[in-house]
């Protein structure tokens, strides 16, 4: 049941984001500077609320190999000092 709430949640930003592109889009081809401040602001909403939900296995991903890295520089690092 988690799994289907995550997934929608996840459908509703991405579609949100989709309109969001959409309306950008036509802000460019009429020029329309209201347009432009509303996509900003819903830009600016996706990123804060939706970009956790959108792309949280991505940023596992991410801070798994960040902290493989971190193992891997202070190995190096050791090992350097007791030369």
């Amino acid at each position: 049941m988690e799994r289907l709430i995550r997934m929608t949640e996840k459908a509703k930003w991405t579609a949100l984001l989709f309109c969001d592109l959409l309306l950008f889009l036509l802000a460019l081809n009429i020029n329309n500077y209201f347009l432009y401040f509303i996509v900003i602001l819903l830009s600016l909403w996706i990123y804060k609320e939706g970009n956790p939900i959108i792309f949280k296995e991505y940023e596992e991903r991410k801070k798994q190999k960040l902290v493989e890295y971190q193992k891997i520089k202070d190995s190096a690092s050791s090992t350097v000092k007791s030369k």
